[in-house]
């Protein structure tokens, strides 16, 4: 059997079914441009930089924003990187250029380090959205372009289910008239006019046309000085895209290595080919179609003078009216009577339930590549990741080799990675066959090559794609991630220059433990990851956050956990990624799960006494719901908190702040310290609910007094009592709620009021000026009273969680002080 990394096309149907084609024609080049980009809410941008040979290079990105994009006072647009000797560069535009929040386009330039003299590199982009929701639920890909032209043709364009966008960049020094022309399918056309500024970019949207509403259409790009055209294309309200870069002239024949219209239980592929015709007449096109079994099949279809036409292929049938490819995995030569443009369009989804081989609608994502000019005898890509990234997204990449020769061919793969090391692997590729290069461990024809690709998971690398023998074939990547969840892909640059063999791979890095693996949502948790060879330069992110590390050893790495404040917002609680780029590779340490720890810490109110008469005698027993256990449930209906609310009722009936031994209590002052430290002998041995205790906490609320006051000690002495711990609390990092009840009641026995009421006016007038001395919250609550008039009814128990509930939201805000709403 063939082995699992190098599959024919049906093998790699059922695992994958996805590939992509074409852009540039950017044989090795010094200067690269993209048309598309953006940094902001939404969108988070990385250019990519493949560097094959052997000498060190600094490759300078200049941003050339959309009128629209906000630049800060005094924003850097321009920077310029190290790229190692057979290495990768990942520029992220929102970590590199904070002061840019908007669409901007990009050139990209390299030199050997250290002088003037111009480096050929390979330039991508890749873009992922959204940055709210389910983050990277879609993503898009491109290659760049070395040289801006006057015409570009773009095949694909839809108004109604999608929102298409033309981007037009103009890198030169003079202003560009750009007329852009919409050839609809009935041979028909549309067209608009806009003026593009030098260094700068434009940005179309031609499915918000109303004479284009409900329409497909092909784009022809004209200028009057040199430009860049890309297209986007997004879906399902902005979670799902692709995007394809324009092409300068149509050719009589274009390539597609990659179509399926099948599936299996959990994702099913759809297949398009787009094609336009921007000549005065009709295009015979005559469509082969390769299939994993069999003779190739054939359709010949008319496209009409200056329109577009679609192909779909999971609905073309043969002469007797059968489906001409049901679930079959296909690649695709189109050929023309005169010279085309296509692209090739792929979504997937889950299986319909009327026809399960067909995604249902809305698609899950999707992604689109201009047709293959002509097989090469070497490949370029920029991009490449596999296994956990930084950001807590998993990625798999796949390289698709296609073999149009009549004989077997040998490909050679260098992976080389962001600090400079890689290794090669060789392929083999039958005649008239396609292969797949899968980096994963347990994927590669022999144990050597899995080893290779065991020390490549994390990593992020560029790849380049010969043939030993010199053949030309077609090299497509494929990249998806979180399951499917997104993708893009691309084909690669045809490259001319030299490829070097990289230096080998650092040591297998390993993550073996991470102690803790909780905390509390104030953070300030010192947390320690241990594994193997992760040398002295590794770098910690805690929810795609980098965090600085305080200490890092070949085996362990010490992190404290971000503290967060009102100011900053608490975030949600839960489970946080946690990763660890080490000797240039990422790993995902366990998940750090937060919790919201609240410490309700008090006397018999907290605790939840129930009084009631019978034959004139008081009985007290615990009520069945004391205000602990109704704000917990609050806050577990609170999507902040959820299942990670943890509530310790740490009341204790007849209690007094000042004096010990009541009750067998040590007294509220020792008590508190031990509640806040952590001991277990700090609860009333009967029944706290609820018992969560989960430490450190996030905050203390402090409800106690009214046994001091009822024994007459005075409201001074009680409140210097409250100080005492309310500052061991904040010692211990912890936040304070100081809630002030009244009024009590009167018992309906006797007429006798439960307390005294001037003293109860007097400590809370006291504990609000404490609240003021020690900066922390307090809130007055009042209740519903029970029979004695000193413990409140249900409904005053569940009143008093509802005022704390009420409380702790203010003070643990998810978002940033200012922010109504936050990813």
């Amino acid at each position: 059997m063939t082995p699992r990394s190098f599959v024919v096309r049906s093998v790699l149907a059922l695992l994958l079914c996805g590939s992509a084609v074409a852009p540039a024609f950017g044989q090795a080049a010094s200067t690269w441009f993209l048309a598309e980009g953006a940094s902001n809410g939404t969108f988070d941008e990385d250019i990519l930089v493949g560097n094959p040979s052997a000498t060190a290079l600094g490759v300078t990105v200049t941003l050339l924003p959309a009128p629209d994009a906000v630049i800060a006072p005094g924003a850097v647009l321009e920077k310029t990187f190290t790229l190692p000797g057979t290495g990768r560069l990942t520029v992220n535009i929102r970590r590199e250029f904070p002061g840019l929040n908007g669409a901007t386009s990009a050139r990209i330039s390299a030199a050997i380090q250290g002088s003037t003299t111009p480096a050929d590199i390979v330039v991508e982009r890749s873009m992922f959205f959204p940055l709210t929701g389910t983050p990277y639920a879609g993503g898009t890909g491109a290659s760049g372009v070395t040289a801006p032209a006057t015409r570009w043709i773009l095949a694909e364009g839809a108004a109604g289910v999608f929102e298409t966008f033309v981007l037009i960049a103009n890198p030169g020094t003079t202003a560009a008239s750009v007329t852009a022309r919409y050839l609809r399918g009935n041979g028909t056309s549309v067209s608009e006019t806009v003026s593009v500024a030098p260094g700068n970019r434009a940005t179309l949207w031609p499915s918000s046309r109303a004479d284009l509403a409900g329409e497909g259409f092909s784009t022809v790009v004209e200028s009057s000085a040199p430009v860049v055209a890309e297209r986007a294309m997004y879906f399902d309200s902005f979670r799902s895209g692709h995007d394809a870069l324009g092409v300068t002239e149509g050719r009589t024949t274009w390539f597609f290595a990659e179509g399926f219209t099948g599936g299996n239980a959990t994702i099913a592929f759809e297949t398009f080919l787009l094609v336009g015709n921007d000549n005065d007449q009709p295009a015979t096109v005559t469509a082969t179609f390769f299939r994993d079994t069999g003779a190739p099949v054939t359709r010949t279809y008319t496209v009409l003078p200056r329109s577009r036409f679609n192909i779909w292929t999971d609905q073309e049938k043969d002469a007797a009216g059968a489906l001409l490819l049901p679930a079959t995995a296909f690649s695709v030569r189109l050929e023309s009577t005169i010279p085309i443009v296509a692209e090739r369009a792929m979504y997937w989804g889950t299986p319909s339930a009327a026809d399960p081989t067909t995604p249902s609608f809305p698609w899950k994502e999707g992604h689109v590549v201009a047709g293959i000019r002509q097989p090469e005898a070497r490949w370029a890509f920029a991009e490449g990741r596999q296994g956990d990234d930084a950001s807590g997204v998993a990625f798999d990449s796949f390289f698709l080799l296609v073999n149009p020769n009549t004989s077997g061919i040998q490909v050679r793969a260098t992976f080389v990675t962001e600090d400079g090391t890689g290794f090669t692997t060789t392929a083999a590729v039958a005649a008239n066959a396609r292969a797949n290069i899968w980096p994963t461990p347990g994927a590669g024809p022999d144990a050597d090559t899995n080893t290779k690709f065991a020390l490549l998971q994390g990593r992020r690398f560029a790849c380049f794609l010969e043939s030993v023998g010199g053949e030309t074939f077609v090299a497509e990547r494929a990249m998806y991630w979180s399951t499917f969840v997104g993708g893009h892909a691309n084909a690669g640059t045809p490259w001319s220059g030299a490829i070097a063999v990289p230096a080998q791979l650092p040591a297998d890095v390993k993550i073996t433990g991470m102690t803790p693996t909780s905390g509390r949502l104030t953070g300030g948790t010192v947390v320690t990851i241990t594994g193997e060879n992760f040398g002295g330069a590794a770098t910690v992110t805690f929810g795609g956050v980098p965090v600085t590390p305080s200490s890092i050893g070949p085996a362990a790495i010490t992190f404290t956990v971000p503290t967060r404040t009102p100011q900053t917002g608490f975030g949600s609680a839960g489970p946080v990624a946690v990763t660890v780029s080490a000797q240039g590779r990422f790993l995902k340490a366990p998940s750090f799960t937060r919790y919201f720890s609240v410490l309700a810490f008090g006397d018999s109110l907290t605790w939840g006494t129930s009084t009631f008469y019978v034959a004139g005698q008081k009985v007290s027993t615990q009520t069945a719901r004391p205000y602990p256990r109704g704000m917990k449930s609050s806050l577990e209906d609170t999507p902040q908190f959820g299942s990670y609310a943890l509530v310790t009722n740490a009341g204790w009936p007849g209690e007094w702040v000042t004096v010990p031994g009541f009750n067998g209590s040590p007294g509220g002052i020792a008590r508190s310290a031990r509640c806040t430290a952590g001991q277990a002998n700090c609860f009333f041995p009967i029944s706290p609910d609820p018992g969560d205790y989960f430490t450190p906490h996030d905050v203390e609320v402090l409800l106690e007094g009214i046994n001091d006051l009822n024994n007459a000690v005075a409201p001074s002495s009680v409140r210097s009592g409250m100080r005492g711990m309310v500052v061991d609390a904040k010692s211990k990092g912890l936040q304070v709620l100081l809630t002030l009840f009244g009024p009590y009641g009167k018992d309906e026995v006797t007429g006798q009021p439960a307390t005294f009421p001037e003293k109860v006016t007097e400590y809370n007038n006291l504990l609000d000026a404490l609240a003021v001395e020690q900066a922390v919250s307090r809130e007055r609550v009042s209740a519903q009273m029970g029979p004695d008039g000193l413990h409140p009814s249900q409904t005053g128990y569940d009143e008093m969680a509802e005022a704390v509930y009420r409380k702790l939201l203010t003070m643990f805000p998810r978002c940033p002080a200012g922010q109504s709403s936050c990813p």
